[in-house]
């Protein structure tokens, strides 16, 4: 096949677009698959070279103030029309264009052009959407949503896209269940839900897959090694973690855990203040903050030495947002410790197992963490007998799989 993948964040080599995007491209590449990526005219030659990708795109709307607002985003999506215009009259036809970040600034575009008589009808577009349109309401409560002008431009725009979408030249997608309901209750129209590929891991020694990480050299006491991979944020829950772990280091069960989180600079509350690593942490050696940026290799040594990952994340931003971590741990055999009504739930079903957050406060986190404690061994047994389920699932094999079979 002939993929054309369309990501204009791709201009500095931050986020998650590199490797996401990367690992699509790497995965259909390895396929047979012809595949090209436009990127952002101004990215930098280590990420071109890296992502084999074409420099193309004038405008960025994550960094470009001029593409926000309603007028802003008009206009960014005449601009992205153009662009794509020139690109499809000078290439040969693409089976597939593919939009993975889909956001309101590209809805117009890509609803224009999937109408165009200019392009053939052969071309089909896979829209993918990770941002939500509707508001969140409460746990277990479906979002709602605001009757705005941004609403009433994005509905505008689906109404274009529905006669695309009702003829299979348009795929809606989501990665969450979360946003494939909320999408279908927006639009009426068919949502598909796709994997979100990552790379599969190194695989571990047998040794490593059936014990706990080890304690200092000589000792026979086990210590369990808890992480929490990804930058520290509020709407991940790092300061609800960061009180939970002096609970727990309080205690005796404190003294068989060792806790590792990344930190690399003070995140805002919401209340303005900044947050930064406990002073009292800090000086603990059963805690460490990794506080500079990891390449690949030090990632992979993150999960390597990690016996159980903890995500206290909050619904609000969560509910059905995904979360690249939950996948590559759970696709090493990590078991979770996640909050209750999160898109991390999905994962959890997948694997069949893990401990639930009840509730967004630091003594609920507290107690998953020693709940999971004391059922590490079963714990483990299950993420290691799934984790080849997780890894298929999100895999670029399977992506590709959900475009030929697009009614799987």
């Amino acid at each position: 096949m002939r993929i054309l993948i369309i990501e204009e964040a791709l201009q500095s080599g931050g986020g998650h677009w590199p490797s996401y995007i990367g690992e699509v491209a790497r995965g259909m590449r390895a396929m047979g698959d012809k595949v090209d990526i436009l990127m952002h005219k101004n990215a930098v030659p280590e990420l071109v070279e890296e992502m084999q990708g074409i420099p193309y795109l004038s405008k960025n709307c994550w960094l470009d103030a001029a593409s926000q607002g309603a007028m802003g985003g008009i206009r960014h999506n005449l601009t992205l029309r153009g662009e794509l215009s020139r690109w499809f009259s000078i290439h040969q036809p693409y089976d597939w264009v593919c939009c993975l970040t889909m956001r309101l600034q590209h809805l117009l575009a890509m609803a224009l052009l999937s109408r165009s008589g200019l392009i053939p009808s052969k071309t089909r577009f896979l829209l993918l959407f990770v941002q939500s349109f509707g508001a969140y309401a409460g746990a277990n409560k479906p979002t709602v949503f605001p009757r705005n002008l941004s609403s009433r431009l994005t509905r505008f725009c689906f109404r274009l896209l529905a006669p695309g979408v009702r003829s299979d030249r348009v795929l809606l997608a989501g990665e969450t269940k979360g946003m494939q309901d909320e999408l279908q209750r927006f639009t009426q129209l068919s949502v598909r839900l796709f994997p979100h590929p990552v790379p599969s891991p190194t695989e571990k020694k047998e040794a490593e897959l059936a014990s706990c990480s080890a304690g200092e050299a000589g000792s026979s006491e086990v210590i369990i090694t808890i992480t929490c991979p990804g930058f520290a944020r509020y709407e991940k829950g790092n300061d609800l973690l960061q009180e939970a772990i002096k609970i727990i280091l309080s205690r005796p069960s404190g003294n068989s855990c060792r806790f590792v989180m990344q930190w690399p600079k003070v995140f805002e509350m919401p209340d303005g203040t900044f947050l930064e690593p406990d002073l009292e942490l800090r000086s603990d050696d059963r805690v460490e903050f990794v506080n500079h940026l990891l390449d690949a290799k030090a990632y992979e040594h993150l999960f390597e030495r990690s016996d159980l990952v903890v995500l206290p994340y909050r619904r609000k931003s969560y509910h059905q947002r995904l979360s690249r971590v939950a996948i590559e741990a759970a696709g090493r055999g990590i078991p979770l410790i996640y909050t209750s009504g999160t898109w991390i739930s999905e994962v959890a079903e997948i694997v069949g197992d893990g401990v639930a957050i009840q509730n967004e406060t630091v003594l609920d986190v507290v107690k998953a963490i020693e709940a999971a404690l004391v059922r590490i061994e079963q714990l483990e047994m299950c993420a290691h007998r799934e984790m080849a389920t997780v890894q298929n699932y999100h895999s670029a094999a399977n992506f590709r799989h959900k475009l030929i079979d697009h009614d799987s």
